[in-house]
């Protein structure tokens, strides 16, 4: 299934582009640019025409790792990289000087922001969304979002995770009926 952002379903929705972030595309793609990144621009390009909402949550465990708990696992081992100290979005992403802008504490874009406050003070009632990665932030924001329901659309084509069978086997069950992937 295609996303057409002119559908009159969308009327009330927003775009929720998830951890498209310089240490996030540093730590999954090194040095090369990949498809992925113009793939998510143009779906930028075509949403700003709507005249919709546009969202950039991104990770972000504070620049003295003030948001890091030693209880959790996958948080504490982040610590020895150095990343995501910042929450820059990725150079060359499409972003513009009013965008708004989100660092997360946790994988779930939801944890400890106002994202959904300022989602439900504008009326929206579906998210497109998209990130890197599957596994982590789409995942763990889905799921949130569908609790919380949310009518969740996926770009598909948008998402990405260096566990390749892990992404396929996400996208092959719909994340357990939650969303509709587009």
């Amino acid at each position: 299934m295609t996303l057409d952002v002119t559908e009159s379903t969308l009327d009330r929705a927003a775009l929720v582009i998830m951890h498209y972030q310089v240490d996030v595309f540093a730590l999954v793609f090194g040095d090369r640019r990949p498809p992925l990144l113009d793939k998510c621009n143009a779906l930028i390009r075509r949403w700003r025409v709507t005249g919709r909402p546009l969202f950039f949550p991104n990770f972000f465990l504070g620049e003295q790792y003030e948001h890091v708990s030693k209880s959790n696992r996958l948080i504490s081992s982040i610590v020895p990289t150095g990343c995501f100290r910042s929450a820059l979005p990725m150079t060359g992403l499409a972003v513009e000087k009013d965008d708004v802008f989100y660092a997360c504490p946790r994988a779930s874009v939801f944890h400890g922001t106002t994202l959904d406050a300022d989602l439900r003070a504008r009326g929206i009632s579906t998210l497109v969304m998209a990130g890197i990665s599957t596994t982590g932030v789409v995942l763990s924001s889905v799921t949130w979002a569908s609790d919380s329901d949310y009518d969740v659309r996926l770009v598909r084509d948008c998402c990405y995770d260096p566990d390749h069978d892990a992404h396929e086997a996400l996208f092959r069950t719909g994340f357990g009926g939650r969303v509709q992937v587009v």
